[in-house]
């Protein structure tokens, strides 16, 4: 029975194939047919040994993570900062920004910044002002 499942699935998959978008090197996959260029182009890359397709791997693993701590820092708040800070993250990957802040007014501030080192910081900054006059 399980030989009669393995021969359907085998008849209704189709050899694609898609390259790395760094180095070109070309990978088959096994699919049903409907997998785009675009797609296959990603899988490659995602699947290739090359120097920039590793790099771009651990760039996209950082901002993975950098993303889960700015979740667990918001909570359920700031759904609209969150997005521009999400995408402050991405260009730090990228090396095209070191930080961003976000003045949310009322004291708040949001930001993320990467350090020397590459680590990226998520920080929420409350200022409370207390003063006085006589």
């Amino acid at each position: 029975m399980a030989e009669t499942m393995t021969k359907k699935q085998l008849e209704n998959s189709e050899i694609q194939t898609g390259a790395c978008h760094y180095c070109g090197q070309v990978y088959q996959f096994e699919t049903d047919g409907r997998a785009t260029e675009e797609q296959l182009d990603a899988w490659a890359a995602g699947k290739c040994d090359c120097i920039d397709a590793i790099t771009e791997r651990k760039r996209r693993q950082r901002a993975d993570l950098a993303k889960e701590k700015l979740e667990e820092l918001l909570d359920k708040n700031f759904m609209e900062e969150r997005e521009v800070l999400y995408k402050a993250i991405d260009l730090m990957v990228q090396d095209k920004i070191v930080r961003t802040t976000v003045d949310i007014g009322n004291g708040i501030k949001l930001s993320v910044g990467m350090n020397a080192k590459g680590s990226i910081k998520t920080e929420i900054t409350q200022t409370k002002k207390r003063s006085a006059e006589t």
